[in-house]
């Protein structure tokens, strides 16, 4: 997993922004995690919150429940019931480009906080399939044309017949600021897992994010946490934009699909 997030993000970060960033060791002792979103589109405000553990132990994270979690925007307020066990969201709530949300969590004695502001979407022109460079692996290229004048922030997540591909795409426009982009998303499949690897006959959808700068640093900052490939060769801590003492982000994003069929 971590090989595999690795490999698909620098093959799509060597076409883009590369930069460093600087980011603390990964502690021992057990943190609260928190991963929230709102977006534009409809039922898909949500908060989940666990704990962390040693980068050696098993990766079952069991959620934390009997929190108070709300999301503010321009002085409303609504409050995230819980759902399941450590999932707090609603439906009713959906975001709006160039809005500002707060989101705001309450376990036993601590307050963690966060914001992000939604930026204007930007979604795929269209996408297709083809062989990738020096082998007859099948992948997908995006093709969008990227806003001038502002910065942008994208975040892609790929599905193959309705099952997500872990594989982590993130991409700014520092070097293609207005340009038409087309990256090809390129995943490694270590697992040699079959249905990951895309044939003819299979039905592919790619989810095309808008993240603001904070979200696409905790994105971007997550490729050396999971592999140690920073300035030091031990696992760190992605960078995070929740204040209080919390690993994890919050981000308003906007979301836009394109899907096709493999011939």
């Amino acid at each position: 997993m971590r090989s595999i997030f690795f490999f698909s993000l620098i093959i799509l970060l060597l076409n883009s922004c590369q930069k460093v960033i600087n980011i603390d060791l990964n502690s021992t002792a057990a943190e609260y995690v928190i991963v929230g979103k709102i977006t534009d589109q409809p039922g898909m405000c949500q908060v989940s919150i666990t704990r962390s553990k040693d980068f050696s132990d098993d990766n079952q994270f069991p959620g934390i429940s009997g929190a108070t979690v709300t999301i503010e925007n321009n002085g409303v307020v609504t409050s995230l019931p819980e759902t399941d066990t450590g999932v707090y969201g609603t439906g009713s709530l959906t975001g709006q480009p160039g809005q500002t949300y707060k989101l705001t969590v309450h376990l036993g004695a601590a307050t963690f906080t966060a914001s992000s502001t939604m930026p204007q979407p930007v979604g795929p022109d269209s996408i297709y399939v083809s062989p990738g460079r020096l082998t007859t692996k099948k992948y997908v290229t995006v093709i969008y044309r990227d806003p001038p004048g502002i910065s942008n922030y994208y975040h892609f997540i790929q599905y193959v017949n309705g099952k997500k591909e872990p594989s982590i795409f993130v991409s700014d426009d520092e070097f293609t600021d207005g340009q038409t982009v087309k990256p090809q998303l390129v995943f490694n499949n270590d697992t040699n897992d079959p249905t990951r690897d895309i044939k003819s006959g299979d039905s592919v959808r790619i989810d095309m994010i808008c993240n603001d700068a904070a979200v696409y640093k905790y994105w971007y900052s997550l490729n050396d946490g999971a592999t140690g490939t920073g300035q030091s060769a031990s696992p760190a801590n992605p960078v995070t934009n929740i204040s209080g003492g919390a690993l994890g982000y919050f981000s308003a994003q906007t979301v836009r699909t394109k899907g096709i069929k493999v011939n």
